[in-house]
């Protein structure tokens, strides 16, 4: 929103209070002066020595912590990376929720017309080790997939139908409301050997 004073436009986001153009701060800003703060301090470093670290001004991280500064995606990255946090821990209140979508709002990360489809509930960030996907086969389909790296393991739960897990010369079935964990570093494949539609749920963790 512009405010209006005397003729002129003031630059979103910041209201008049007598001569002070004072910064109406956003719900982010808030968030991010707060988190940037803690999270400084739970580490006990000092603004010269976070200054150091990330290549922002000592000036300009005082000012972002009380709220007077509105940082670009640069700075921020620059900071997340300095006090090695994940970019969600900056701008989140540690209060909210993350919401994840239902499959029809979810990005799609692999599919194949009239067989399968795979999607992303929770993608990976450095942050965490683990990833959530969710995917639906229908009858006799077949879905290969490439080793996810190394150290990495899977929680796959058949939601509904029958699912055959084929590892290398090992084949598993899973059942509706069965559950399966073994080490994804390698090439896997997923068969639906029910006579309907099999929807599965898979959390790819990496032990570190």
């Amino acid at each position: 929103m512009l405010f209006l004073c005397g003729g002129g436009k003031i630059s979103a986001g910041y209201r008049n209070h007598g001569k002070v153009r004072v910064k109406h701060m956003t719900q982010i800003d808030k968030n991010i002066a707060f988190n940037l703060k803690r999270i400084r301090k739970s580490k006990n470093m000092s603004l010269d020595m976070l200054a150091e670290r990330t290549g922002v001004s000592k000036s300009m991280l005082g000012q972002i912590e009380r709220g007077e500064s509105n940082p670009t995606v640069s700075t921020i990255g620059k900071i997340v990376e300095g006090l090695r946090v994940p970019f969600e821990q900056l701008i989140y209140n540690r209060k909210e929720i993350m919401v994840v979508p239902s499959p029809e709002e979810a990005p799609v990360c692999k599919a194949k017309e009239g067989e399968y489809r795979i999607y992303v509930m929770l993608p990976y960030d450095a942050g965490r080790n683990f990833e959530i996907y969710q995917g639906e086969l229908t009858r006799n389909a077949r879905m290969e997939s490439e080793s996810h790296g190394e150290q990495t393991w899977e929680y796959l739960t058949v939601v509904s139908g029958e699912v055959e897990l084929i590892l290398e010369d090992s084949s598993f079935l899973v059942k509706t409301g069965g559950s399966l964990y073994f080490a994804c570093d390698r090439k896997h494949v997923y068969h639906n050997v029910g006579e309907t539609k099999a929807v599965l749920n898979m959390i790819i963790t990496t032990q570190r």
